[in-house]
C-alpha cells in the first residue's frame, strides 16, 4: 500500500489492574486532567451496586413527580424505558466524572434540535425528555444533578448561537456514590457508539465544529472495520498503571475505545484517533503504563509531516532533522511550530502564530524565519500556504492505522498517540523496524523513529 508512487519515576502508591475492560469514549487534548468534556451518553450500570443506586434514584424520581403533581398520566412501556436509560446514562456519567477527580463540569445539549433528530452519533434513548428529567433530578428533593443552563462561565463553547448547559453531580448523588461504593469497574460503556466521526469545518477559531451525518460507502465501512479490529485488540490487552503518590486524579483503565475523527467535512482530512486514557496523560505519566506485565516505551515518528510532504512532492529530505534549519538550530521547537503553521495556512502568513513569538529571540522577525524554512525546504516550498496540513494529518493517521494493524498481526499490543505508539520494552526493536518499513512503503521516504 502506498499513498503516492515514486516520481518516475519515583515512588508509587498502588498498582491498578484490570483485564478485559468495557469500551470507552472521547478525549481530545493531551495533558488535560481537568479538561471540560461532553456528556457520554453510552454509559450504563455494570454491577449490582450500581443498579441499586440507579433504582433508588428512579424510585425517588417517580415519588417526587407524584408529590409535586408533575405528571398525571402513567408512562407507557417505551416511555419507562426512555426514563430508565436516560437516568442510567446521566447518573453513570456523572459518577464517572466524580470518580475521575475532574474539576470542570460536563457539557450537555438540552436543545430539541439536537435531542429529537435521528443521528448515527446519538443514543436513541436520549430524547426530548432529557431537559425535563434533568430539571426534576435537580430539584432540592433529589439533588442528583447540578446544572447551569447555557453555562458560558463553566464551559466556554458556543454552539450555533447558544451555549451548552453544564452539569455536575449533585450533593445527594455524591452521597449515593459513597453509599453504594461505586467505582470505575461498576460503570460500563457500550460499544454501539459510532467510531468514524465526520466533523464540519470551524467558522472561526473559537467555534466548535459539529458532527456531520453521512452515507456509508465502501471507504467508511472499511475504516469502521479497521477501528473494530483495533479496538477489540486493545480491549484484550492487560493494561496497568502505576499511580503516583499524591495524585489528584484517577485513571480509568477501561477508557480504551478509540474513535477516528475526520475534519472539515472530508474523509481525507484529519483522521486521528482519540479516546484512550493514555492520551490524556502527560508524557512522564505514560512511563507508568504497564502493558502485558511489562513496562511501556514510546516509539515516536519524528518530523512525520515534513517527510510525508516530501514524499508527496516526489523527492526526499536532504537532512535527518527537517526542523533543524541552519542559523536557527537553537530554536528547533519554534521552527517546528512555524513549519506546521505554514502547511495549515491557506494564505501567506505575515506574523508568528499566537504563542510562538516567545520561542525565538526578541529581534527575530517572522519573515526571516519563514524565508529560512522555505530556502531550506525549497523542494516542497510550493506546498506551503495551500492548506495541505489537514491532508498531511490524514496521511499520518493512515500510517498509524497500518502500523497498529501490522503490530496486531504480530501479537503486539500497541497504544496509539497520534504520531507515536506505546509498546512493551521487549518489542521495541521489532516495532521500530515495522514502523520504519510501513512508513517507507506508504510514502517512499525513510522515517526517523525515536525511542523515548
Amino acid at each position: 500500500m502506498s499513498f503516492f508512487a515514486p516520481k518516475r519515576h519515583g515512588l508509587f502508591l498502588c498498582l491498578i489492574n484490570l483485564r478485559g475492560p468495557m469500551s470507552a469514549n472521547e478525549t481530545h487534548k493531551e495533558d488535560q486532567r481537568s479538561y471540560r468534556r461532553h456528556f457520554n451518553q453510552w454509559r450504563y450500570p455494570l454491577s449490582l451496586n450500581c443498579h441499586l443506586c440507579i433504582s433508588e434514584v428512579i424510585d425517588r424520581f417517580t415519588q417526587v413527580e407524584k408529590e409535586k403533581g408533575l405528571r398525571s398520566r402513567e408512562r407507557k412501556r417505551r416511555d419507562l424505558w426512555i426514563l430508565r436509560h436516560t437516568i442510567e446514562a446521566l447518573v453513570c456519567d456523572l459518577a464517572h466524572h466524580h470518580l475521575s477527580g475532574h474539576s470542570n463540569g460536563i457539557a450537555i445539549s438540552r436543545s430539541n434540535r439536537d435531542l429529537k433528530k435521528k443521528s448515527r452519533y446519538k443514543n436513541p434513548y436520549i430524547t426530548g425528555q432529557l431537559p425535563y428529567i434533568m430539571d426534576v433530578l435537580e430539584l432540592p428533593e433529589l439533588q442528583i444533578v447540578e446544572q447551569v443552563k447555557g453555562g458560558l462561565n463553566l464551559f466556554e463553547t458556543e454552539h450555533k448561537g447558544h451555549f451548552k448547559t453544564v452539569m455536575r453531580p449533585g450533593r445527594h448523588l455524591i452521597h449515593l456514590i459513597q453509599k453504594y461504593q461505586i467505582e470505575y469497574e461498576d460503570i460500563g460503556l457500550g460499544d454501539c457508539d459510532e467510531t468514524i466521526i465526520l466533523k464540519s469545518e470551524k467558522s472561526s477559531f473559537w467555534d466548535e465544529s459539529e458532527v456531520i451525518e453521512y452515507e456509508d460507502n465502501d471507504m467508511t465501512n472499511h475504516y469502521r472495520k479497521e477501528m473494530t479490529e483495533i479496538n477489540q485488540w486493545i480491549k484484550e490487552a492487560d493494561l496497568n498503571y502505576l499511580m503516583p503518590i499524591n495524585s489528584e486524579t484517577d485513571v480509568d483503565l477501561s477508557e480504551r475505545r478509540l474513535r477516528r475523527y475526520f475534519t472539515r467535512g472530508s474523509f481525507e482530512s484529519g483522521g486521528r484517533l482519540f479516546g484512550g486514557f493514555w492520551q490524556e496523560l502527560k508524557k512522564e505519566q505514560r512511563k507508568n503504563i504497564i502493558i502485558d506485565d511489562e513496562e511501556a516505551v514510546s516509539l515516536d515518528y519524528s518530523q512525520m509531516g515534513p517527510r510525508i510532504l516530501y514524499g508527496l512532492c516526489g523527492t526526499r529530505p536532504t537532512t535527518q532533522d527537517c526542523y533543524r534549519v541552519p542559523g536557527y538550530e537553537r530554536y528547533r521547537s519554534g521552527i517546528k511550530k512555524v513549519f506546521n503553521a505554514m502547511t495549515f495556512a491557506e494564505n501567506p502568513m505575515t506574523r508568528f502564530p499566537k504563542g510562538i513569538k516567545q520561542m525565538f529571540k526578541e529581534d527575530i522577525r517572522f519573515q526571516e524565519v519563514s524565508d529560512a524554512i522555505r530556502r531550506y525546504h525549497s523542494g516542497i516550498a510550493h506546498k506551503f500556504y495551500v492548506g495541505i496540513g489537514h491532508y498531511l494529518q490524514y496521511l499520518e493517521s493512515q500510517v498509524l492505522i497500518k502500523v497498529l494493524l501490522r503490530l496486531k498481526d504480530l501479537g503486539i499490543h500497541a497504544l496509539p498517540i497520534h504520531d507515536a505508539v506505546l509498546v512493551v520494552k521487549a518489542w521495541v526493536d521489532m516495532s521500530k523496524e515495522l514502523m520504519e518499513q510501513v512508513f517507507l512503503d506508504m510514502t517512499n521516504v525513510e522515517s526517523w523513529v525515536q525511542v523515548e
